[in-house]
């Protein structure tokens, strides 16, 4: 295959290949973060207390305001390092899977869509799943 037509083909593949990969990302932050940030309420809420607890003129509306900001803040952080490192981790597995034992027999050029095609699919597909 020339290298021009190479080239184009690699590069349609690596753009969608990271359009679902980012997609995979966003749906698994989504679905962790309401469930992180359950899990964080109680620590979030004593550790802002603690930071609170000089001020007495803060209204408590206004306290809860800044827990939950901070609650939230905390479970998006979380979300996100999660979402990367599974869909990452994943992604990876899949590919070095997909390349070296199921197509390992195909012209290089077919490996290479194949295998990034089917670990990006494959991950957007199980993000879509509630968990």
């Amino acid at each position: 295959m020339d290298l021009y037509q190479s080239a184009i083909l690699f590069v349609v593949i690596t753009i969608v290949s990271t359009w679902l990969v980012a997609f995979a990302y966003r749906n698994v932050k989504f679905v962790l973060k309401h469930k992180i940030a359950q899990k964080r309420e109680e620590a979030v809420s004593r550790d802002v207390m603690k930071k609170l607890v000089d001020d007495k003129k803060m209204a408590k509306k206004e306290k809860d305001e800044r827990v939950l900001w901070k609650k939230n803040e905390v479970a998006d952080y979380e979300a996100t390092t999660f979402s990367i490192f599974y869909n990452n981790a994943l992604y990876l597995m899949l590919v070095i899977f997909a390349s070296f034992y199921l197509l390992r027999t195909v012209a290089p050029t077919v490996n290479y869509i194949l295998s990034i095609s089917i670990a990006s699919g494959f991950i957007a597909l199980l993000s879509t799943g509630t968990r």
